[in-house]
């Protein structure tokens, strides 16, 4: 963490040192300090802080439905090798459509709405979800599965008590590509179609304002969101499959 900060800090002193040298006009690249002072002004008026959960309100929730299709459908693909070979080549090919591209018929099916941007959301994710919880049972350790039919168990104790459990690492990077996924796709989509409220459209009123410490400030908060999400789910990846650095 502390080679992080020092790169940040870095970043920070470049970036003044660009703007301080006025190479860029000041219009389109303010300093730090312009920025988090029209920040804290966001802040104080809870502008950010509404655009904020609207954003997060919509990713969480495409990311959640992501995960109670893609997991439980990965797990039962995996387990079932037979099945797994039927539909890789399906599931492939949706993979390498750009979720962005399925919002045009998002829109015509659920409308301008919340409806259309969470099903782009849960279209990006759920594909990762399925992926990686069916490779984590594939790739599950065949001596384990061996063992506990030997001492008699069924296949449902054997899927709930052997592979679920080899599969969870694999399950957890695909939980993770999925959020990062989520909030490219979120934050898009709100750029795309003007939302009332949202981090997307808060950028993009800020460009059509030339507000440009207002639109660094926003397009910092989306990063640092991100950031944020992905340790959070590194801290409770290693605390529910703290068995892994020892396998």
């Amino acid at each position: 963490m502390k080679k992080s900060g020092i790169a940040f800090l870095i970043i920070v002193a470049l970036w003044e040192l660009l703007s301080a040298s006025r190479l860029i006009n000041p219009m389109f690249l303010p300093t730090p300090l312009e920025t988090i002072t029209e920040g804290g002004r966001l802040l104080v008026e809870k502008k950010i802080l509404l655009d904020l959960a609207c954003s997060l309100y919509r990713i969480l929730l495409g990311v959640v439905l992501a995960f109670a299709v893609g997991v439980p459908v990965g797990i039962f693909i995996g387990y079932f090798s037979r099945f797994y070979d039927y539909v890789e080549s399906a599931l492939d090919f949706f993979r390498s459509i750009p979720p962005i591209l399925v919002f045009p018929l998002s829109l015509l099916i659920f409308g301008i709405g919340e409806e259309s941007r969470i099903a782009v959301i849960f279209f990006g994710c759920v594909l990762t979800m399925i992926l990686n919880a069916s490779m984590g049972v594939v790739n599950s350790q065949k001596i384990r599965v061996k063992v506990a039919k030997i001492m008699g168990a069924t296949w449902l104790q054997i899927l709930f008590r052997v592979v679920i459990y080899d599969a969870l690492p694999q399950i957890f990077i695909g939980i993770r590509v999925a959020l990062s996924m989520g909030v490219i796709v979120g934050i898009v989509t709100e750029m795309l179609v003007g939302t009332r409220h949202g981090l997307g459209s808060r950028v993009v009123y800020a460009q059509t304002a030339y507000a440009t410490p207002e639109m660094y400030f926003t397009i910092i908060v989306v990063g640092l969101l991100g950031f944020l999400i992905n340790n959070l789910l590194i801290v409770l990846e290693r605390k529910t499959i703290h068995w892994k650095q020892y396998s």
